[in-house]
């Protein structure tokens, strides 16, 4: 039986950073902002990710590529990135936030496992059904929407050790 769950692909179309970097000169241009070495480091690297990434994620990052930034220049470009629309701020619980980029209006929701932090990305139609069936039967117009699935991934033995816990602990009220 098939799944009609679809993985959402993280790697960004082949030039998209190319593209998201020419859109980013235009956006800052437009508001008079300049266009810093720092800010082109700090967006190539989100726009290269296939990942989910926090500032530390970034300002590491730069500091493989022989780059440097202080954190607050990190944190702001990032907050400028998501206002100019060019990537999307997510809250895991982590205590921090992650930024991915922002290709178009696509839609997905998020697996968070809770013992190595990966995220996974997923759309599955029939979700976008019931919830928008859910908010039009309670007279709901939705502006925008975030699922966010909490538990524990396959990809570690750490992640499997915690599966087989949770699974022989029993079900919890």
């Amino acid at each position: 039986m098939s799944n009609p769950s679809t993985t959402v692909s993280t790697r960004p179309p082949l030039g998209c950073a190319a593209v998201m970097m020419q859109v980013l000169r235009g956006e800052l241009r437009e508001r008079e902002l300049p266009f810093t070495h720092q800010r082109e480091a700090i967006a190539q690297i989100l726009f290269e990710s296939t990942r989910h990434l926090s500032a530390d994620d970034v300002a590491a990052a730069l500091r493989q590529r022989g780059e440097h930034a202080g954190k607050a220049t990190v944190y702001r470009t990032l907050a400028l990135l998501v206002e100019l629309g060019l990537a999307t701020e997510h809250d895991f619980d982590e205590g921090f936030k992650r930024y991915e980029t922002q290709v178009g209006a696509a839609q997905h929701d998020h697996l968070i496992c809770t013992e190595c932090g990966r995220v996974s990305t997923f759309h599955h139609p029939e979700l976008d059904r019931v919830l928008a069936e859910v908010a039009t039967e309670n007279g709901f117009e939705t502006i925008t929407r975030q699922v966010k699935v909490f538990g524990t991934c396959s990809e570690s033995a750490a992640c499997r050790d915690a599966q087989r816990a949770y699974r022989e602990a029993g079900p919890t009220s």
